[in-house]
């Protein structure tokens, strides 16, 4: 389920009677005998799947593939899948630069200045960051929960989930457009781009392939160079000024490419 996007039994909390049957009986043999023989070693058994053909198919499915297998059970190719919430937040902090990769260490304090004053607002308050480490080191309080992350379906923490809503709802552009967290790497980013000494093409076509992992289109160049031109004159300021280059990393940000697998 977390390498594809689905389960071979779809009822991930069920593989009793009452839950589905798995979608390929004899894969799932397969693969469980193979995890008993690989000594039950996780990676082994994600990397003998990432490497598979499956794993590597486009997600554009065939008109035969959406005809007898519209909501492709058999996996005759890759399903676009949404990024899931704590992955959207730590893509965000990938892509600006400013991702602290350090394994290991204390829970960074929660961020809750954007929650209403209550007695029960802790008095231990992280930045609004999260000092910049992955959402996995992130302290999570149920009454407290960042509203990022919630409005890309992260469970609310007092029930066990077995499988996630995936969610396409007007909340999740509005979070992206306007959450401090998203400014704030909006920002990071575009100082080190409007600051590089590449040519304006190869830090577009750089963008792109940090953001999407694709060089950018001549489309997108035009796109991009004309975004640059127009918020420069907006802010008064040159073209390679932060503050064009930040409306023009937030504005990839808000590109769905940036959120989905596709």
């Amino acid at each position: 389920q977390q390498v594809f996007g689905q389960g071979l039994v779809t009822t991930v909390n069920d593989f009793g009677v009452m839950g589905t049957a798995p979608s390929h009986p004899e894969l799932l043999d397969y693969l469980a005998q193979d995890l008993i023989r690989q000594e039950w070693s996780l990676k082994s058994l994600i990397r003998k799947m990432v490497l598979t053909r499956t794993y590597q198919m486009s997600t554009e499915p065939s008109l035969a593939a959406l005809e007898q297998d519209p909501g492709n059970r058999l996996l005759q190719h890759r399903s676009i899948r949404r990024l899931d919430a704590e992955a959207v937040r730590d893509n965000l902090l990938a892509a600006s630069g400013s991702l602290d990769r350090t394994l290991f260490g204390e829970s960074v304090p929660a961020y809750v200045e954007s929650h209403p004053d209550s007695r029960a607002k802790p008095k231990r308050r992280g930045p609004v960051d999260g000092a910049a480490r992955r959402s996995v080191y992130q302290e999570l309080r149920r009454n407290f929960l960042p509203p990022l992350l919630t409005a890309f379906d992260m469970p609310n923490g007092t029930e066990p989930i077995g499988v996630r809503h995936s969610t396409n709802v007007p909340a999740q552009s509005l979070a992206l457009l306007n959450d401090p967290f998203v400014h704030l790497q909006a920002e990071h980013w575009a100082k080190a781009l409007a600051t590089a000494p590449q040519s304006l093409q190869d830090r577009i076509n750089q963008m792109h392939l940090i953001a999407f992992a694709r060089p950018a289109t001549a489309d997108e160049f035009t796109w991009a160079s004309k975004v640059l031109e127009t918020m420069a004159a907006e802010h008064d300021t040159p073209i390679d000024a932060v503050e064009p280059w930040t409306d023009l990393c937030h504005l990839m940000f808000n590109r769905k490419e940036f959120i989905y697998l596709l």
